[in-house]
């Protein structure tokens, strides 16, 4: 199976800008992570709609990244930090 591509919203590559940078290099490298199977690492929110479902990621105890999956692409997105 393929990898997937990670791409960044504005909002989230704004966020990264905000946290310190270990953490921001930790979320990086955490997403990156993932990328050859996302459902392992990932949980769905109960809220999120069906058609376009979001996952949370967690980065550290108190640190998410919500991720948006587009399989019929391989992309991730990364929606929020």
């Amino acid at each position: 199976m393929s990898a997937y591509q990670v791409r960044y919203t504005s909002r989230a590559r704004q966020d990264l800008r905000k946290l310190p940078l270990d953490l921001a290099q930790k979320s990086i490298t955490k997403i990156d992570e993932i990328k050859a199977d996302p459902y392992q690492f990932i949980k769905k929110l109960k809220a999120s709609n069906p058609n376009h479902p979001v996952y949370s990621l967690r980065i550290r105890r108190d640190v998410r990244a919500l991720l948006s999956i587009h399989d019929a692409v391989l992309i991730i997105h990364v929606l929020e930090i």
